[in-house]
């Protein structure tokens, strides 16, 4: 895996990245509300992306609200390969959570946030090989649209 590929990105091209490679396991959930969920919470993200809203906080809470976050869902879920998947969708709302609060000018990030950098990656890429085995045809290509697509 060359995680120079990742630095290289921009934090727009990061995200994205984050975001292809999730949409690419939503349908490794076994339970359609669940991939529901995870489709909307990505589109979210993807809107961060396209407009730059002011949504740091908002995606953050889709993390970590205690009755019906995504953390809170993961926690739940009694099948490996879906805890495995919402450890990828987590992983990618919390990046873009992060990069939307810094472009924000937040200066003080909620905890989970806080701890947020791009050593994510690694988490998101195991949880990734977890679910679809060997993944690096499929990381290469996401890297290779990226830089000559959007950076």
């Amino acid at each position: 895996m060359n995680k120079n590929k990742f630095s290289i990105l921009s934090d727009e091209g990061k995200v994205l990245f984050f975001i292809l490679l999730s949409k690419e396991i939503l349908s490794d959930f076994s339970q359609n509300e669940d991939r529901q969920l995870a489709q909307n919470v990505l589109s979210k993200c993807l809107q961060w992306v396209k407009n730059k809203e002011v949504i740091g906080y908002e995606l953050y809470n889709l993390l970590d609200d205690e009755e019906n976050g995504i953390t809170i869902i993961q926690e739940l879920s009694e099948n490996e390969k879906d805890s495995a998947v919402w450890n990828c969708i987590i992983d990618t709302v919390a990046y873009t959570s992060r990069i939307a609060m810094e472009k924000e000018g937040i200066e003080y990030f909620p905890e989970p946030i806080a701890l947020v950098d791009d050593t994510l990656l690694e988490h998101f890429l195991t949880s990734l090989e977890q679910i679809i085995g060997d993944s690096t045809l499929l990381i290469d290509n996401t890297y290779d649209y990226l830089l000559s697509n959007i950076d």
